[in-house]
């Protein structure tokens, strides 16, 4: 127990702040319903069989984690997988500062950036994938042959993490980068496996999501600039500048190298991606805080005031930041839709909404909502739409004129619900690719047909790996007949 005290005196600065980012993502969590948070709970309580919406692109590590965290009930999950994350986070933050022999309380403090606190687990998977990174980096430090298996396992938590694979052939012992790959190939077997039962392709998962941020949606423009980092890194990127030019001056640190590698792979990747949003650029928190922590140590050794006045001001941009924290989606608005599906005795009935992920995830079974062209077919059909006019898309929510000539069933200031009384097409699973279900809506509106096979949605331009792929999926070495999409 003596050990024990004087382990928490010597490190109360640093458990100071694990406590205090640990109560503001709890915090964060309970005072906003997050929509991709909310996605991964469903497809862990699909794979448990307590659920019957399923998204196949979503990566399988967060789900996994939910699914075993359940046991303590679905409520309790999220908190504590959010109180495990950030423990461990903690805990890789220390262990890389010691491998890099940097200043550990300022590395952690650093990596606590406004970046982090506001985006590291709102959405569920952005901490958890960067302390696998630094898991991996810690391991690599320490030349471990197993160190690919938590770059394989950030990978399976972001699947844009897949680009650092190239941190692995950044080694002279061929041994060493013949074992990392393998470790890093490992957690992937079982996924590929799942997806193979499932669809019948390995890669449907990976094919699903490129489907749904690039190829078939490229109507889509979410902008942001380096203008949002900037202002997301508080004060650390002028220290980050001065760390950078005196890792250039000397130039021997190779594990420097390999963190500055890591910011300029994720600068090429965003801008390399059609939609920018701030969750590519999250990675960047591991080479701002490092390059911070350099730049700082080289201020705190010229002078001690001028450390002290360079703290202060990081901790006070850090503090103007977090004051513009605004809470986001409530349940209430979604809670009063479905009160009102039962107050219309359409409980059971199959029901479409643009906000179909946050009502699933409170017990209604929803699909997405109808295109435009379709809306009318749908409700004849039976079904039934709750449009909520604050979401963005479809951008005809908010058309007055459009929604009147359709059945309107009930109407607030928040929602207007469509349908026709007295029919009900019967809910059923949720669990069709996105491939699938614009393949359908595609075939019903212009009589032609999308190839649903995700190696020609992968790798269409290239019909010599799409024959690959389809040989590694037990199709023969061919190319698609059918090579229309939308």
């Amino acid at each position: 127990m003596v050990g024990l005290r004087e382990v928490l005196l010597k490190n109360k600065f640093i458990i100071f702040l694990f406590l205090i980012s640990t109560s503001f993502f709890i915090y964060q969590h309970s005072a906003n319903f997050s929509w991709d948070f909310a996605s991964y709970a469903l497809n862990a309580q699909y794979w448990l069989g307590q659920g019957s919406y399923y998204e196949h692109y979503r990566p399988p590590l967060m789900p996994l984690i939910i699914s075993v965290l359940s046991i303590f009930s679905w409520s309790v999950a999220g908190y504590l997988f959010i109180t495990l994350v950030s423990l461990l986070f903690f805990y890789t933050s220390i262990k890389l500062a010691d491998s890099l022999k940097i200043n550990k309380e300022l590395f952690y403090l650093f990596s606590l950036s406004p970046l982090v606190l506001l985006h590291g687990l709102i959405n569920g998977t952005e901490l958890l994938s960067l302390s696998l990174l630094e898991l991996f980096l810690i391991s690599s430090i320490k030349e471990k042959p197993y160190a690919g298996l938590f770059l394989g396992l950030a990978a399976l938590t972001r699947y844009n993490f897949i680009i650092f694979i190239i941190l692995i052939f950044i080694n002279k012992d061929v041994k060493r980068i013949i074992k990392n790959s393998i470790f890093f190939i490992l957690p992937f077997i079982p996924w590929f496996i799942y997806n193979y039962y499932k669809t019948k392709n390995f890669f449907t998962s990976f094919a699903d999501l490129y489907a749904i941020g690039f190829k078939f949606r490229e109507y889509i423009s979410i902008q942001i600039s380096l203008l949002d980092l900037i202002w997301l890194s508080g004060s650390l990127i002028l220290l980050s500048i001065i760390g950078i030019i005196l890792y250039i001056k000397n130039w021997r640190n190779k594990n420097s190298a390999l963190i500055l590698l890591i910011g300029i792979l994720t600068l090429y990747q965003f801008y390399t991606t059609p939609l920018k949003v701030i969750r590519y650029l999250f990675p960047l928190a591991l080479p701002l805080a490092y390059f911070s922590v350099v730049g700082m140590q080289s201020i705190r050794n010229k002078s001690q005031k001028l450390f002290l006045a360079c703290l202060i001001i990081i901790l006070l941009s850090y503090s103007s930041i977090m004051s513009s924290l605004s809470i986001g989606n409530s349940e209430e608005i979604y809670k009063n839709a479905i009160s009102k599906l039962d107050e219309l005795n359409i409980k059971h009935c199959k029901v479409s909404s643009n906000e179909w992920v946050m009502l699933n995830y409170l017990g209604k079974t929803t699909e997405i909502f109808p295109r435009k062209e379709l809306l009318q077919k749908r409700i004849y059909e039976g079904n039934f739409i709750i449009l909520f006019y604050k979401t963005p898309e479809p951008e005809w929510t908010r058309n007055k004129e459009f929604i009147k000539q359709f059945p309107v069933l009930y109407e607030s200031t928040d929602f207007v619900i469509l349908g026709k009384k007295g029919k009900c097409n019967p809910e059923g699973k949720v669990d069709k690719t996105y491939v699938e279900l614009t393949s359908r809506e595609v075939n019903e509106i212009y009589n032609y047909t999308i190839n649903t096979n995700p190696c020609f949605t992968l790798f269409d331009k290239n019909s010599f790996v799409e024959k690959t792929c389809n040989f590694i999926n037990f199709k023969g070495f061919k190319e698609d007949e059918n090579r229309v999409y939308a």
